[in-house]
């Protein structure tokens, strides 16, 4: 159905725009054309615990995605703060998360099968050429309906919260950007108040050794 609806858009010269989950803040999704959202093509294809990689279509949401690595012992390398965006959308926006020394969602991809409007489906891998023009590509150089992705063992985080000036938080931020798997800095306006969020692995329960930047 999607590249029938691809080709049918394409020879009759008209705007097709995949929409993915449409949670992007700044209106990404938004079009004057037809809006194409692939909701219903969300099937986990298959997970590979020995390889450290999952298969799915591009239209299922990262909860889903989530939920399927778990009994495998594997989870994403790299998560937003929220779970409901759809995976073509997350890896063609190029979301990132809130470590120094993660790689954005795009670099987790080693395969993505897309829908073109002029060569039909298409399918790059990691190391083809034309591989990272179709990561992060917005939907432009057509529909995303597959990725292969690198996963890595399921982890617990130790969350830690703290108010910092934002002189202290201007002091500290090197090392915090070394110390820490994950941290994000929130400044509340007017305010000199600075919330830094940390968030590091634990092995047992106990915390290793920071993760971050070397």
């Amino acid at each position: 159905e999607v590249e029938a609806l691809v080709a049918r858009y394409h020879a009759a010269g008209e705007k097709l725009r995949p929409c993915g989950g449409a949670l992007s803040p700044n209106g990404l999704a938004l079009s004057d054309g037809a809006l194409l959202n692939l909701a219903l093509l969300d099937d986990i294809v298959a997970v590979d615990a020995d390889e450290k990689t999952c298969t799915v279509r591009c239209g299922a949401r990262v909860e889903q995605v989530l939920d399927a690595l778990a009994p495998h012992g594997l989870t994403l390398e790299n998560l937003a703060s929220i779970a409901q965006q759809q995976i073509g959308g997350f890896v063609g926006a190029g979301a990132h998360g809130t470590g120094a020394s993660l790689p954005p969602v795009d670099e987790t991809v080693l395969s993505l099968k897309v829908v073109t409007p002029g060569r039909g489906i298409v399918t790059v891998n990691r190391g083809d050429p034309l591989f990272p023009l179709f990561t992060v590509s917005l939907g432009l150089l057509g529909v995303a309906v597959e990725a292969t992705l690198r996963c890595v063992p399921k982890h617990d985080l130790r969350e830690r919260v703290e108010v910092l000036t934002r002189a202290d938080a201007i002091a500290r931020h090197a090392a915090y950007l070394r110390d820490n798997r994950h941290v994000r800095f929130m400044w509340i306006p007017h305010v000199d108040a600075v919330v830094v969020v940390t968030n590091n692995p634990t092995l047992g329960g106990e915390l290793g050794e920071g993760q971050g930047l070397v």
